[in-house]
């Protein structure tokens, strides 16, 4: 029987309901925090916005271009936070039963590397995917987008083992998961970049520019991409859950 989808956001509404408590501080410190983080690094390292329009666009591509490989240690370093934050999470949900918060913290960092190692593989394959023919690359995402929380739910079954279940699970819901992989690949990514800007011109507009109009903004972008992580986050664990379900376990 295949898992409804409002089935599936409902249930990662119960999720949070019944864990927000737990989930806001979590989500301020290891989504915010990093994102803000990323932000504030982009702002002072761009190039100057008055340029002319043909200059200006110019040197923009030539700024991302050569971002990532600047800022390697940073960027790695608040994404990996990021990932810790998704694990802990689902570590809260599918380990944390009868167990302080601070256990699952330490329990989730302990098998931190086969996640990290399992984030780093789904990735690569969406990237090379979507770089050859975007369709499969996306598909082969979400048949593998909950391995992760197999991995949780399971660390004895190893990295091959947590991808095996994933793949196998994600059967009957392969276009639930093409939809909020794609969600994640154009709008956290390329949507981000729009959001962004449009909050920037709103906030500016308001506040008349300067410090405060900047801090705002920046702030305003990364708690909506926190809340944007907590919510796929959540998703992901209610349709790891359906699965679950669905399979009788």
């Amino acid at each position: 029987m295949t898992p409804r989808f409002d089935a599936i956001f409902a249930d990662a509404g119960a999720l949070w309901r019944a864990e927000r408590s737990l989930l806001l501080p979590l989500a301020g410190m290891f989504f915010l925090l990093p994102m803000l983080g990323i932000i504030l690094l982009i702002a002072a390292s761009a190039p100057p916005l008055d340029l002319p329009a043909d200059q200006a666009a110019a040197a923009l591509s030539a700024f991302y271009q050569r971002f990532g490989q600047t800022h390697i240690v940073p960027l790695a370093l608040a994404n990996a936070a990021i990932d810790y934050g998704i694990f802990i999470m689902l570590n809260l949900y599918l380990q944390g039963t009868g167990q302080t918060l601070g256990r699952v913290m330490v329990h989730a960092l302990r098998a931190l590397f086969p996640f990290l190692v399992l984030e780093l593989l789904v990735g690569l394959g969406l990237s090379i995917g979507v770089s050859l023919f975007v369709v499969p690359g996306l598909f082969v995402f979400a048949r593998t987008w909950l391995a992760a929380p197999a991995l949780a739910a399971n660390p004895q079954a190893g990295l091959i083992g947590a991808l095996r279940q994933g793949w196998t699970g994600s059967r009957g819901l392969v276009g639930f998961l093409l939809l909020a992989v794609t969600a994640i690949v154009f709008v956290v990514g390329i949507g981000a970049m729009v959001i962004g800007s449009v909050i920037v011109g709103l906030v500016g507009g308001l506040f008349g520019g300067g410090l405060v109009a900047e801090t705002l903004s920046f702030l305003l972008i990364a708690t909506i991409g926190a809340g944007i992580w907590t919510a796929l986050t959540l998703l992901r664990l209610a349709a790891y859950r359906a699965v679950l379900a669905r399979q009788g376990m």
